[in-house]
């Protein structure tokens, strides 16, 4: 077995090689991830809807696989059910599979929290539309948001091929942007995007922290099930004292 030190589940939107690829990137031996998907294609609204009344099945069955820990992906279908969206979802199905669960929405915003960031950027590869919901769950959740950023994209295929190229210099811009609204932090939602292993030099580059879904994700997943390894190299979040 190679998560000897801890498994963690993780349940994405849609089939994606970004965030095992990340994963595997950042730990170190001995912690392994089992994913499993929903079937969004498009986020929009009745996909999201059907993903929502599906996660609690997959979820079960990964629980019975035998797993340390579930990680909920599909941040769409979370948040546009509003603040507290997020929580409620993880305690349904944490009851049910009898494992702890969280949902990378709220990994997110803890990992906000955690680095003293309230004002905030959004950068995302989303639409407008989304942004705006996003926007009214965090801004419903304690945080302001400055401004919002997005590629424009609907597909989940298509965000999925946005090079690491793309990204960098789209949340560059983005930052550069909104500079006067004086953000303490960006969040960067979604995990079917090359985000995380940019995030140091962001971060160097731009002086703000810098808080990705996948980034989000582990170290919550990390610090839930009270192992700190040391990382460094992978921007803030991570490099945090235990």
């Amino acid at each position: 077995m190679y998560g000897w030190r801890a498994r963690i589940g993780s349940i994405a939107a849609t089939p994606t090689d970004v965030f095992p690829y990340e994963f595997y990137q950042i730990l170190p031996d001995g912690f392994s991830i089992v994913q499993t998907t929903l079937t969004i294609d498009r986020v929009e609204e009745d996909e999201l809807n059907q993903a929502y009344e599906e996660i609690k099945g997959i979820a079960l069955t990964m629980a019975q696989g035998g797993v340390d820990i579930i990680v909920l992906g599909g941040a769409p279908m979370v948040f546009m059910r509003g603040p507290g969206s997020d929580r409620v979802l993880s305690d349904e199905i944490g009851e049910l599979t009898g494992v702890p669960v969280l949902a990378n929405q709220t990994a997110m915003m803890d990992g906000l929290k955690s680095l003293g960031c309230r004002r905030i950027l959004v950068a995302s590869p989303f639409v407008p539309e989304t942004n705006a919901k996003l926007k009214t769950f965090l801004e419903g959740s304690g945080f302001e948001v400055v401004g919002t950023a997005g590629l424009g994209l609907v597909k989940n295929a298509d965000i999925n091929k946005v090079t690491r190229q793309r990204a960098y210099h789209f949340l560059r811009a983005a930052v550069e942007e909104h500079r006067s609204e004086k953000p303490e932090g960006v969040v960067v939602p979604c995990a079917h995007w090359p985000t995380s292993l940019l995030v140091d030099k962001w971060e160097r580059d731009l002086g703000i922290p810098v808080v990705t879904s996948n980034l989000a994700k582990i170290w919550a997943a990390l610090r839930i099930l009270g192992i700190k390894p040391p990382i460094s190299g992978y921007g803030r979040l991570l490099g945090q004292e235990s």
